[in-house]
């Protein structure tokens, strides 16, 4: 299989199945997802390439796996169009080269711990920092708001800006209110210089801050009326402040703005966090996508992956 499915590029929404067990919520919410933009899904396995996959037994494991994420899917909505492709790769390679074709990617949070100790899991890491186009991570045992907000990160730079396109158009799907946080830190030398900035100085600050992020969301909030938009300012952390207002939202979206040849640089401190600690489904935008989101974000050519070798059963329909 070249591309997830034979659909336009960007017209299908991709989650990755683990073919050794059943999905965590990932296939409810991709299926959710395909349904509001819609798109057809697309389920891919990658057998990975440190064993000889094609034994009987291992392929009927996978075969039961792939129907029953497919049935789930299927659930949540009946006439929604379900390909499934199971390949010969690392789970990570295939699913950043299928975001080069898709609209979204999506996938389980798997064992992210919540401490600060635990690594974030493989697969999820490098997905996030180097996919084409938006990737949503699912937390496999949080329960979350599925009438809450959708809450996205704002800076004042120009590099949030897909972030905040498609927290809008998320917003407007799902007929929910808006949350756009902004948060500032500086970190004051001493006890003395903090009791010398006043009340009246500090409110300046906040007041600069919102008028610069409301200038920033004003073209997205004409462009979509529907919404209705709060802004929550705080002087802390980015990653603090986004967590904590996850615990009530259905959604939260931060932009991808790392830099460096790492994948933890890639990804940011923020989004790293987030996805590690925030209690509902989180989608990371990159900065500069070379995918799209359902046409919301601007294309760029695309970088060629990793080649990816078709399993001898090939994709079903």
């Amino acid at each position: 299989m070249g591309t997830p499915g034979a659909e336009a590029q960007g017209a299908v929404v991709v989650v990755g199945v683990d073919g050794g067990q059943p999905a965590g919520r990932a296939v409810e919410e991709a299926a959710a997802q395909a349904m509001r933009c819609g798109r057809p899904l697309h389920l891919m396995h990658a057998t990975g390439r440190t064993f000889v996959p094609w034994t009987p037994a291992h392929l009927q494991r996978v075969a039961v796996v792939t129907a029953h994420c497919r049935h789930r899917a299927a659930k949540v909505s009946p006439d929604l169009r379900i390909t499934t492709a199971t390949e010969v790769d690392d789970p990570a390679a295939m699913l950043v080269a299928a975001s080069q074709h898709s609209s979204m990617v999506v996938l389980d949070g798997g064992r992210l711990g919540r401490d600060g100790a635990v690594l974030l899991g493989a697969t999820a890491h490098t997905v996030v920092a180097h996919a084409s186009c938006p990737v949503m991570v699912v937390p496999l045992t949080a329960d979350w708001s599925t009438t809450g907000p959708v809450v996205v990160g704002v800076d004042t730079h120009e590099h949030s800006a897909p972030a905040v396109e498609l927290a809008f158009a998320e917003a407007s799907r799902r007929g929910a209110p808006l949350r756009a946080v902004h948060t500032w830190w500086s970190d004051e030398a001493d006890a003395s210089l903090a009791a010398a900035c006043g009340r009246a100085d500090r409110s300046q600050v906040v007041e600069s801050h919102r008028r610069t992020v409301a200038e920033m969301l004003a073209r997205w909030r004409h462009d979509s009326p529907d919404v209705d938009v709060t802004l929550s300012l705080a002087r802390g952390r980015a990653g603090t402040a986004l967590v904590r207002e996850s615990r009530t939202a259905q959604l939260l979206v931060v932009g991808r703005r790392g830099l460096g040849g790492f994948p933890g640089l890639l990804l940011g401190s923020v989004g790293s966090h987030v996805i590690r600690h925030a209690p509902c489904p989180v989608i990371v935008v990159p900065s500069s996508p070379t995918g799209g989101s359902d046409g919301l974000l601007s294309r760029r050519p695309a970088v060629r992956g990793r080649p990816r070798h078709p399993a001898p059963t090939g994709a079903g329909p």
